[in-house]
């Protein structure tokens, strides 16, 4: 049986001043046997093995805890996932990343992780070519659009490319200054539909209905994508010197070599206790002095704490007793994640040669988002993306895979004819079809953040909550381990 737990252990002062020397002993990987799977007992039990649990029983085991990860999948990384299919690059042949692509410059966590663990990284290259329009059922010049008698929007919106329209109107109208502004009750008026935002400040008819092809213009909170564009212009502050020639002299964004999944994996491998797979929890029980955690298997897990980095979307399916109160149980019950089906493709010959049309595609259909991946060259084999998200995303992803792909094959070709026999389909991929994920982000709808955004992530008892959606500051893989550290430190404050 494994050992209890641990009677001595750091305090948070001792920790932060001490976390930079610290190293790790890596213990031999725990041995099962039905009777210790029937009570084991840790310091912490962390759920899930996401970017964001793994931080936080890093950081916990550092500072002296016996830390437990129950991971209820067969594989480590949570929304990161490096798929075995490859696609060609200027770095030569990178995973496809389902997930997590990139690494920005101010992901200070991540960064400092990957320089800890002497994980090698490589450029990113993912530039992405110009669009062409298919609306109204018509093919358009990307160039010809501000003239085009498909453009129905007015005045100066004319001007703006319409697969840029909703991220422009939204920058134009975001209030924020401070990356935690979006969580300030001061800016709790923005807490409102795209639509309704939108409509307020008199943007056009055209011009809504024009970002509804690419966002859900009534089920998501304007000040959610405020958050995600304020932190977006902070990253850019992160580019770097520039050369004599203008240009930034480190290339950013950056992708490690294998794939972004070395990151969770190596950071599992520094954990004494390895990560247990296979262990969907279903009921959690705090009581005034330990977390009671059992899984699907008949496991029984013990322990002072357990921090839940698991999406709420699965988490609203285990059973938490006592109840978490009103605030946080709304949130965990009716926080939702966006869905984004993509499909990876080889594009064998540059058919855009052939119709003279921009080689990407932006479409009020199914198709919603090709994009073609630049390779530098201009001819030869490119990579290229199908992007569906919002209704378009959820009708392709609820086909079964080989339907959703041929569907989008033949799509494409009857937009663009000179496509034909031209795009092949690597991989597929639907977050919502994860019963573990169930979405790609976390997606606050209008009122949420207002209700329960600030509520959501306090501690219930003795039971802790990270993971991407619980954020403050961060997105992306920063995010993630944003959220871990703040549970860690969270824990060891009551140590």
């Amino acid at each position: 049986m494994s050992p209890g737990p641990s009677k001595i252990l750091l305090t948070r002062r001792t920790f932060n001043s001490s976390v930079a020397l610290a190293s790790m002993a890596v213990a031999a990987p725990f041995v099962h046997t039905r009777r210790a799977r029937a009570r084991e007992s840790a310091d912490v039990v962390v759920i899930g093995s996401g970017l964001s649990g793994l931080n936080a029983a890093w950081i916990l085991s550092e500072a002296g805890a016996d830390v437990l990860v129950l991971e209820g999948g067969n594989r480590i990384g949570g929304r990161v996932w490096s798929a075995e299919e490859k696609w060609i690059t200027n770095a030569g042949e990178v995973p496809i990343e389902l997930g997590a692509s990139q690494v920005g410059p101010s992901y200070a966590r991540v960064l400092y992780a990957i320089d800890r663990l002497k994980l090698p990284t490589l450029d990113e290259d993912r530039t992405v070519l110009p669009f062409a329009y298919h609306l109204d059922g018509t093919l358009i010049k990307g160039s010809e659009w501000p003239d085009s008698p498909h453009n129905r929007t007015v005045g100066d919106e004319r001007e703006i490319p319409a697969v840029q329209f909703g991220a422009a109107m939204l920058a134009r109208l975001n209030p924020l200054k401070e990356l935690d502004d979006w969580l300030d009750p001061r800016f709790s008026d923005h807490d409102v539909s795209i639509h309704d935002l939108l409509a307020r400040h008199g943007v056009s008819e055209g011009g809504i209905r024009l970002a509804g092809h690419q966002s859900d213009l009534h089920g998501v909170s304007a000040l959610r994508l405020f958050q995600e564009q304020t932190r977006g212009s902070f990253e850019e502050r992160f580019a770097g010197a520039l050369g004599d020639d203008g240009q930034p002299i480190e290339h950013w964004p950056k992708n490690l070599a294998g794939g972004t999944v070395a990151l969770p994996l190596a950071m599992a491998a520094q954990l004494p206790r390895e990560v247990r797979l296979g262990q969907q929890v279903t009921a959690i029980e705090i009581e005034p002095d330990a977390v009671d955690v059992r899984t699907l298997d008949g496991g029984r897990y013990r322990a002072r704490f357990a921090v839940a980095a698991t999406p709420f979307t699965v988490l609203r399916d285990v059973s938490i007793w006592p109840r978490p109160p009103g605030a946080q149980f709304q949130a965990i019950q009716r926080l939702n994640y966006a869905e984004t089906t993509r499909a990876f493709c080889r594009i064998r010959e540059p058919f855009w040669q052939e119709d003279g049309y921009e080689p990407s595609l932006f479409s009020d259909g199914a198709v919603r988002m090709f994009w073609t991946i630049d390779n530098h060259t201009g001819d030869g084999e490119h990579r290229g993306m199908f992007v569906l998200t919002n209704t378009a995303g959820k009708q392709v992803a609820a086909r079964p895979p080989e339907s959703a792909v041929r569907f989008l094959i033949d799509e494409m070709e009857r937009i663009r004819p000179a496509s034909r026999g031209q795009i092949e389909i690597l991989r597929y991929h639907s977050w919502e079809r994860q019963p573990l994920q169930r979405g790609c982000s976390p997606m606050f709808a209008p009122g949420q953040v207002t209700a329960f955004a600030n509520e959501m992530i306090l501690p219930h008892g003795r039971l802790h909550f990270a993971g991407e959606h619980t954020r403050r500051l961060d997105y992306g893989m920063e995010a993630a381990m944003e959220a871990g550290e703040r549970a860690a430190l969270e824990i060891l404050d009551r140590i």
